[in-house]
């Protein structure tokens, strides 16, 4: 797959004739279009072109920071979020960006600033999610809206590929702690997961987050639920033993 420079949208974006509408604008402009940024296009849109002249324009980037494993903070998110708003009449843009561990979570804050949902910026050449279970829980942070309140993240740049996400809920503080988990075990793996754990604190988020491979409460409480609903089986001291009479008394090892 090519991976565009987001230098090479500076002209498509016709910024030249603009000015920043505030130095947040300015510093964010500079940073994106900075030769050293090492920023990738990894996905963009525009909004639907407007019906009446002059009214505001909107453009949408998911971008791939390829320094952000060479960050001075270990496990820096890679995704970065750029949206653009230009306005002919006044003739200023305001830009704003922010980055994210996970692809949804950048698509959820674009959405949050125009992007339609139904042409939200969706990656192409990359990896798949390997399951219902990874699709269902993309769909519900790009739609999440501002429910999240994200505490930290980390990324292993390395195999196996990891990305853990603990977030609160912003409705409920204090409250139970979430942790969202990707995972691409290797570069030859076709497919990627994601899974969801809710603890009852930080604490215990961050304390699990110190061994990746321990199951998620989410799971866990599956796992329990599954033994739960499958039939007692009597234990060998509980089995009544074979009549003498009856017939193929015989026992088998290893059943």
């Amino acid at each position: 797959m090519y991976i565009a420079s987001f230098h090479d949208a500076r002209d498509d974006l016709d910024l030249d004739e603009l000015d920043a509408v505030d130095p947040e604008s300015a510093r964010t402009i500079n940073r994106l279009f900075d030769p050293e940024s090492s920023l990738w296009i990894i996905a963009q849109c525009a909004a639907a072109p407007p019906r009446r002249p002059g009214a505001r324009l909107h453009d949408y980037f998911l971008l791939l920071d390829s320094y952000a494993s060479y960050n001075e903070r270990p496990g820096a998110p890679q995704i970065i979020a750029a949206h653009f708003d230009r306005d002919p009449n006044t003739l200023t843009v305001r830009a704003t960006m922010t980055s994210h561990a996970l692809i949804p979570l950048a698509q959820n804050w674009l959405v949050g600033r125009g992007a339609e949902p139904g042409r939200v910026l969706e990656p192409e050449g990359w990896s798949d999610p390997l399951d219902a279970e990874t699709e269902r829980l993309e769909e519900f942070l790009r739609g999440s809206g501002e429910r999240f309140e994200v505490h930290d993240t980390f990324t292993r740049h390395e195999p196996p590929y990891e990305t853990w996400v603990i977030a609160t809920h912003t409705q409920q503080s204090p409250g139970p702690a979430q942790v969202f988990f990707w995972q691409l075990p290797d570069d030859k793996s076709p497919a990627y997961t994601v899974r969801s754990g809710q603890f009852d604190s930080l604490d215990a988020a961050y304390e699990w987050t110190r061994d990746t491979s321990a199951p998620l409460p989410a799971a866990a409480r599956a796992q329990a639920a599954r033994l739960r609903a499958a039939p007692i089986q009597p234990s060998p001291a509980q089995t009544p033993p074979p009549s003498p009479t009856s017939p193929n008394t015989r026992r088998y090892h290893g059943r």
